[in-house]
């Protein structure tokens, strides 16, 4: 099958794990030119990839001017994203871009009509979808394995680093560059969106962010259901993995996530009769940004959009903007408070 030609923006930090570990060696695309604010980073990016200086640009701009592609990789910083989407959409091109979709609700709605416009595809790397344990976890809750779900918690506890990134600066780095993932987690593994949120961020004292690394939430999903959400980013100690720790409370047990091991458990009133089962795991055919590549990629041939599309993230990306605005006006917030078009922009 003829690969589709990719054109990838951003080749320095996370960019340059897509390049060495997935772009460079996809099945589905073929790298054609690479894009970056730094000429030391595209040299180096360029001897990995096998892409000559002629093929290496500071700007998308310039690099839609002077090579033929079909798609476009934005692995840059939030604010970049809507810029590369109203490029690569006017060109005619379909895109993929890391996570977060963009770094406000209204642009990330622009992308979403800029490419419904378009009649191109707009899908985001939400890769954590895309694991066995995941997948089982889905699975199991929505086959009713130990009944309804009543209530759920996700913990995610890693002392991470970002000395020297956008990271280290930016605003809410865990609500919006980590949380997005966990938010989008809890839609995927319950079949729920969330409708309101209650939210507080937090700065400890030995933090080395500057702003706050730490969130404390209570979110409402459809059907009445509580999930609550505790995370920090500056965490000292005892350590979860990226997907977090899970409880998912349902009416005949319980499921769990624990650091990446599915967990059953059952018992009875006042704790009798309980059991432990841990299930296999499947094999699937792609992971984490291979499978969302492999998701672009079929989504493009097929023109039927991707589990991730731009479209479906909204419903995840809604909850960090009602998020920043129930931390920033103290009070409980309803997402349609912050998209009242995203009815129209989410439906196929």
């Amino acid at each position: 099958m003829k690969k589709i030609r990719l054109i990838q923006c951003g080749v320095g930090g996370f960019g340059g794990g897509w390049l060495k570990n997935h772009t460079s060696r996809s099945v589905d695309f073929e790298l054609v030119a690479l894009v970056d604010v730094s000429s030391e980073r595209l040299v180096e990016a360029g001897v990995i990839a096998g892409i000559p200086p002629a093929r290496q640009f500071s700007s998308l701009e310039a690099a839609l001017e002077q090579v033929e592609a079909d798609a476009v990789l934005s692995v840059t910083p939030p604010p970049v994203h809507v810029e590369h989407a109203r490029l690569a959409f006017a060109h005619g091109l379909h895109m993929i871009t890391e996570k977060p979709i963009a770094d406000t609700i209204e642009n990330a709605c622009e992308m979403v009509r800029l490419a419904r416009e378009a009649g191109r595809e707009l899908v985001v790397s939400q890769q954590y979808r895309f694991t066995p344990f995941i997948q089982t976890l889905r699975d199991l809750l929505q086959n009713g394995e130990v009944g309804g779900l009543g209530h759920g918690h996700l913990d995610y506890y890693i002392p991470m680093d970002f000395t020297g990134t956008f990271r280290e600066t930016m605003e809410f780095p865990m609500l919006l560059d980590m949380a997005i993932h966990h938010f989008d987690l809890i839609r995927c593994v319950t079949g729920l969106d969330v409708v309101k949120v209650n939210a507080h961020s937090f700065r400890p004292a030995w933090s080395w962010f500057q702003h706050d690394p730490g969130l404390k939430m209570i979110m409402e999903l459809e059907g009445g259901v509580p999930f609550s959400y505790s995370a920090d980013w500056s965490a000292l100690g005892r350590t979860t993995s990226g997907h977090g720790d899970w409880r998912l409370q349902c009416s005949a047990g319980s499921l769990h996530l624990d650091n990446n091991r599915v967990l059953v458990e059952r018992c009875e009133r006042w704790g009798k009769n309980r059991s432990t089962e841990e299930p296999a795991l499947p094999a699937i055919p792609y992971t984490n940004q291979d499978a969302t590549l492999h998701a672009f990629a079929e989504a493009i041939r097929s023109g039927v959009p991707a589990e991730i599309s731009g479209a479906d993230n909204l419903g995840s990306f809604s909850v960090i903007a009602a998020a920043m605005k129930s931390i920033r006006e103290k009070r409980e917030i309803l997402l349609e408070e912050c998209m009242p078009q995203a009815p129209a922009l989410c439906s196929p």
